[in-house]
């Protein structure tokens, strides 16, 4: 087997994976970002969770335009954490990375990933991912976010992993190796974290993303990350976590279906084998405690401390962004896990003291903070994922390109120009010179004067 830093010398097989279930009209897009990679050889397998829109036609037409993908089903109703495990089942040996029905991939975008892969030798590698937002998805315009961080590193995977036990923020975490939009990962790794599960699989918690950058980090002691995307989240009105928290009807149905296929796994049992929770802390938890049990398995990290856990808790259910009956729910299960580590009056009081923050409107339009920068996506004629793969790709550039010193450099060139254009230059040539350029126009030019 090679190495982790072992140079790779060939051009190896690229799969995405496409779990998805009625998501056609935006799939649609999202196959075209597929489409349109220079790289071979590729395979993009979509994984139809027993769709009742058209997403089987979808995926076929694009099939009759380009080989490289093909559609499958599992079967009906088999929920996300199966569809994830079996498009997985369908790799051939080399790398994948799996999206979402609305998500996409940057133009030459399995390029640029074999590309950092081949110069550093590694086995894994993420990368921030921009992330469109669909009009009335979050807000009622959409938007293009895009990360500002440049140049490719290294990754200790002791201090990723020790980072997410302390934070207990895997979202937000623009080094987490998940291969879920953010990242690709050799299918070596992939089969050396299933042959250590007692029950064959990859996935083994509730939902699949996060769990695959915590679980993968610990298999390796390295890995790369380029502050070069190459790949794109979408979010649409679609989106399952966008449903629970909205408080529309059709929403509260659609995260309901989606509780109900999860409910069969239950979160660790440190976490009061609970049902599954969105909130982004218990999740974390849940990836690293799952992880830390399968037998063998080389991460490490520090003990997780509860009080922390159940104050994230209720400060994510404190920022206004979920409606009571969600509240509720997560309320009772974060009580049952403080109940288990003798919390119970702890997180009472926690709850009793904190003040829910009012209801935020989405920030729209153009801003920046310490890690992104905002763009209104309809001032760029953005209207899809695949609109915005181009986007996100050619800021990006023109934003990597810049730097002090080719500012500097363009500001000197821009000033000196300038100066040069307002120096005295010579004398036009004298009237006798330039008469005799033209003897047909010099006569003209007489009968012009005689005439006056």
């Amino acid at each position: 087997m090679k190495s982790d830093n072992q140079p790779k010398t060939t051009s190896p097989l690229f799969t995405v994976i496409i779990p998805c279930k009625d998501r056609a009209e935006y799939l649609l897009h999202t196959l075209r970002t597929c489409m349109i990679q220079n790289y071979e050889p590729l395979e993009v397998i979509v994984s139809d969770d027993g769709s009742i829109d058209n997403t089987r036609d979808v995926v076929e037409e694009a099939s009759r335009r380009d080989s490289r993908i093909r559609y499958l089903s599992p079967g009906v109703g088999t929920g996300m954490r199966d569809n994830f495990e079996y498009a997985l089942r369908q790799v051939k040996p080399g790398f994948v990375i799996a999206l979402g029905g609305d998500d996409g991939l940057l133009p030459d975008g399995i390029k640029g990933m074999c590309q950092v892969l081949c110069d550093t030798g590694m086995d894994l590698l993420a990368w921030p991912a921009p992330i469109y937002s669909y009009p009335n998805a979050r807000g009622l315009k959409a938007q293009l976010s895009i990360n500002h961080q440049k140049g490719i590193r290294i990754i200790d995977s002791h201090r990723f992993l020790c980072r997410q036990a302390r934070n207990l923020q895997y979202s937000s975490d623009v080094e987490s190796p998940m291969f879920y939009v953010k990242g690709v990962a050799s299918t070596k790794i992939i089969e050396r974290v299933r042959n250590r599960s007692p029950e064959g699989r990859f996935y083994s918690c509730p939902t699949p993303d996060g769990y695959s950058g915590i679980v993968m980090a610990g298999e390796v002691s390295r890995y790369a990350f380029s502050a070069k995307p190459f790949s794109i989240f979408g979010l649409s009105p679609a989106s399952q976590g966008l449903s629970y928290l909205s408080n529309d009807e059709n929403a509260k149905k659609s995260s309901e279906i989606f509780f109900n296929n999860v409910t069969s796994k239950t979160m660790h049992s440190e976490l009061a084998s609970q049902p599954y929770s969105p909130l982004i802390t218990i999740m974390t938890v849940d990836y690293l405690l799952t992880a830390r049990d399968l037998p063998g398995w080389p991460g490490r990290f520090p003990p997780i401390n509860y009080r922390q856990v159940l104050l994230g808790g209720i400060k994510e259910l404190a920022h206004g962004l979920y409606g009571d009956e969600r509240i509720c729910r997560e309320l009772k299960i974060l009580n049952q896990i403080a109940e288990i580590h003798g919390l119970g009056e702890f997180f009472r009081d926690n709850v009793r003291r904190t003040k829910r923050c009012r209801k935020r409107a989405h920030f729209e339009g153009y801003g920046i903070n310490t890690s992104a920068f905002f763009l209104a996506a309809d001032s760029y004629n953005v209207q899809n994922i695949f609109d915005a793969a181009y986007a996100a790709q050619n800021i990006y550039q023109v934003y990597s390109d810049m730097s002090l010193s080719l500012i500097s450099k363009m500001v000197a060139r821009s000033f000196a120009y300038k100066i040069r254009a307002k120096g005295k230059g010579s004398s036009f040539p004298h009237e006798t010179e330039w008469r005799k350029i033209n003897p047909k126009q010099d006569s003209n030019i007489e009968k012009c004067e005689e005439n006056k």
